[in-house]
């Protein structure tokens, strides 16, 4: 069984020992870094993103929210710095191999400094990108009689330290700017601790989402982790969870919302009436066949981030038959979004966050736009 504990503590181990390698790197380039105790920050800051999950229960949520930031963000710059520092320790290789250390002595300098340039500019544009939501537009016509109807839909918010009550307040703006009829939340509405979301009382802001048509949700698999579903529930009572429910959203517009994948692995779909327009919300993008076989016109999916930060992006693209993006499969028109918030680090440099925004209406062909 999985143990986020023992997860997050396992992370900070192997952020240590990133720590050590682009300390080596780094003190090339700032003279700061020269003393061996400068090294005692970098091993301090190595724990401070397992600390902002494992001991989010224990602290402050002024404390809770410190840790997270500066864990996120010592993260993502670990993680690019052992990328450049890898370089760096090939080039160091490749020169003593050849014996001429005064070569090395000209450039390592020069290397240091580029690598931590690049490092920070990738760190600003992603933090711009992951706090500027787009809208994602698709029109979409059917041969079925149904009215004219505009579903907002949004998964992935992770609610915690790094996405609170500012971020829910700003959200809610997003989505009532748009006056959509219905607003769809695809799972992973907070990020693990419900504690943490009752203390921050982020969870205030989303009752005043306004959609005539009701808002709708499912679990992720991030809304297992430490939390109590029915508490949740209770907590965002503004919201109408599916769990294997069907719901008619309006005419001849059926929402069906599936558990997670995750934690209840089932292929088979709920039947629909196929005179209706069927759609299917599931948090992992994994059922998309079976719901085209089932009869299902719509698939929504997220989950994935869209590969939130290089290289998962790359990576992302070769677990999932569709990481992002709209795609047809027969007639199921397959769509999984990059999400709206983040995980754990506050840099996006795959898509943007977002929110989808359907126009489904009536028409004699069904093309999508």
């Amino acid at each position: 069984m999985f143990n986020r504990y023992t997860f997050f503590w396992k992370l900070g181990g192997l952020t240590l020992i990133g720590n050590f390698l682009m300390w080596w790197m780094y003190r090339s380039a700032f003279s700061f870094l020269y003393p061996w105790w400068s090294l005692i920050a970098f091993i301090i800051l190595s724990f401070c993103f397992p600390l902002s999950h494992n001991a989010i229960h224990d602290v402050p949520v002024w404390a809770a929210r410190c840790f997270s930031w500066i864990g996120g963000y010592w993260l993502i710059f670990t993680i690019y710095s052992v990328l450049g520092a890898c370089i760096y320790f090939l080039l160091y290789v490749t020169v003593s191999l050849l014996g001429d250390e005064s070569v090395w002595n000209a450039v390592r300098v020069w290397i240091s400094n580029i690598v931590f340039i690049l490092v920070m500019l990738i760190l600003i544009a992603g933090s711009w990108r992951a706090f500027h939501p787009v809208y994602h537009r698709i029109e979409v016509t059917t041969e079925k009689e149904i009215p004219e109807t505009t579903i907002a839909f949004l998964t992935d918010t992770h609610f915690s330290p790094l996405l609170s009550h500012w971020y829910a307040k700003k959200m809610v703006r997003h989505i009532n700017a748009i006056h959509a009829d219905a607003v769809i939340f695809g799972g992973d509405i907070i990020d693990a601790h419900l504690d943490f979301i009752y203390r921050d009382q982020s969870y205030l802001h989303l009752m005043n989402i306004k959609a005539p048509l009701g808002v709708y949700a499912v679990y992720g698999n991030h809304d297992y982790f430490d939390s109590d579903l029915r508490k949740e529930a209770a907590l965002f009572s503004s919201f109408r969870f599916l769990c294997n429910d069907r719901i008619y959203a309006a005419a001849h517009i059926a929402i069906t919302g599936l558990n997670d994948y995750m934690h209840e692995p089932v292929d088979q779909l709920p039947a629909v009436d196929k005179r209706d327009f069927n759609i299917a919300v599931d948090h992992e993008p994994l059922r998309i066949i079976p719901a085209e076989k089932q009869g299902y016109d719509m698939y929504l999916a997220g989950h994935t981030h869209g590969g939130q930060f290089f290289p998962e992006t790359y990576i992302n693209k070769r677990l999932y038959t569709l990481n992002y993006g709209c795609r047809r499969f027969g007639h199921l028109l397959a769509i999984v979004s990059s999400g709206y918030g983040f995980w754990g680090i506050p840099v996006r440099t795959g898509p943007s966050p977002e929110i989808v925004l359907l126009h489904l209406r009536h028409n004699s062909s069904s093309t999508t736009g």
